[in-house]
């Protein structure tokens, strides 16, 4: 019904009011004393990514050995700070330095970039996207990434939940170009700005190109006035394989990208959570999303839905205001040796910053040896008593490694989910050893 999610909306607008004002009033307690401005990387993996200043109006950040850029922009400053330690923090201080050389070229509508070179039409579609780190064509000859689509979507039951296997064969291509425009043009990163419309609706892109990162993130705003129509975007890429990986919570799985069988042709949509992936024998390409869950991939295809409107029970369901990001991601080898998992968290998860702290500054509370185990989740135990920690294995691998807890332990015991005893774990001295199988889910209590 059309009023539970007006309820809804409220109710989840008053939770996200709350949350903000409650992670700003932690970062300042956590943050250390001091003038400069700390980095916080609340992911299990130590990263290197952009993070948004919005107060910083100095030209570069330093962390006491080396000085970064900061770019200015209408949203606030933002900069690439390298090796920001897993679960926690790391001090930079504002500082006036000299200009900085800009390795991103723009000329008229292709840009280069230390990764790649990418080439746009006059209706903002990516006609060529060149891996320059690879020596690699990326798109399929002829076709278009980053290309939305609307497709007639009337399922036969179940208006708002269910997606028909024949709604291909009805749609329009979103090629009617109001504005495009490059906005940004720093050192940091470069922007490309596309508005389009299609029937009565507007969508409006901020395509981010980096000078240090190897994403190219898609900002993008929908202002959705549809009834019964579905809404992709789709990047077919040269990548030659009969199968992708998507991520599920705690693992991934593989599906068939053609439709021999009766039971691949009932994969037409596929469910996945922060990534999907296409690999060859030592290339494949990526793509990532912020709360997309919905894909389909075809002989290499990939297609990201982006948003259902239903009329059935909410005839107004998705009329309304869209905010999300997805972003790609060409990589050598698979996903497993790229990192795929480690960058879908990095766009789920923004780096986070506020005031404080002395430039050099560092300090991270948990970390893990191994990169195929996630430090997922950190948390005061349901009973009070010592803090859960909970990780899990991400690529079919079974592994024996150690975690590193930067606090006194008194002991450690490995529970179940629900955070019941099993057995007790040696502790030697803030590590301790842990043998986690094949996909497997493990839960610590630390006290």
């Amino acid at each position: 019904m059309a009023e539970v999610y007006e309820q809804t909306k409220k109710e989840y607008d008053a939770m996200a009011e709350t949350i903000s004002a409650l992670s700003a009033d932690r970062m300042q307690v956590l943050a250390p004393q001091g003038e400069g401005i700390t980095v916080f990387n609340t992911t299990g993996k130590t990263r290197s990514d952009i993070v948004v200043l919005e107060n910083c109006t100095a030209n570069a950040l330093s962390d006491g050995k080396n000085t970064y850029p900061v770019q200015q922009t209408e949203n606030g400053a933002v900069a690439f700070l390298p090796d920001l330690p897993p679960k926690g923090y790391k001090c930079f201080a504002p500082v006036e330095a000299g200009s900085f050389e800009n390795p991103l070229h723009i000329a008229g509508s292709t840009i280069t970039t230390p990764f790649y070179t990418v080439e746009f039409d006059e209706n903002g579609l990516i006609t060529r996207l060149y891996d320059r780190k690879n020596d690699r064509e990326t798109v399929q000859p002829g076709k278009y990434a980053n290309l939305m689509r609307m497709y007639e979507d009337k399922p036969m039951h179940y208006d708002n939940w269910d997606i028909d296997c024949y709604y291909t064969e009805k749609f329009w291509d979103v090629t009617d170009v109001q504005r495009m425009e490059w906005t940004e043009r720093g050192s940091v990163r470069a922007t490309l700005e596309i508005e389009r419309t299609v029937s009565r609706s507007v969508i409006c892109q901020k395509i981010h190109f980096y000078a240090a990162c190897p994403r190219i993130d898609f900002e993008t705003t929908v202002d959705w006035k549809e009834h019964q129509h579905l809404l992709k975007a789709h990047f077919p890429m040269d990548v030659h394989t009969d199968e992708a990986t998507f991520e599920i919570q705690f693992g991934n799985v593989t599906r068939k990208t053609h439709q021999n069988t009766s039971w691949d042709q009932a994969r037409f949509e596929s469910c996945g959570q922060k990534w999907i992936d296409v690999s060859e024998g030592h290339y494949g390409i990526s793509l990532l999303n912020d709360c997309k869950y919905g894909h389909s991939v075809h002989n290499g295809e990939m297609a990201l839905t982006l948003i259902k409107s239903g009329t059935e029970p909410n005839p107004v369901a998705d009329q309304e205001m869209h905010v999300f990001t997805y972003a790609l991601y060409p990589h050598a080898e698979t996903w497993r040796s790229a990192e795929t998992v480690a960058q879908a968290y990095f766009l789920n998860q923004p780096v986070r910053a506020t005031a404080g702290g002395i430039a050099g500054e560092a300090y991270s509370l948990a970390s893990v040896d191994a990169k195929n185990v996630i430090l997922e989740t950190v948390k005061q135990a349901e009973d009070g008593d010592g803090v859960i920690v909970r990780l899990y294995e991400c690529e079919n691998a079974r592994t024996t490694t150690k975690l590193h807890w930067n606090r006194p332990i008194a002991s450690v015991t490995e529970c179940d989910l629900q955070e019941n005893a099993l057995t007790d774990v040696p502790v030697e001295g803030g590590t301790f050893k842990f043998t986690i199988k094949p996909y497997e889910i493990k839960t610590f209590r630390i006290r």
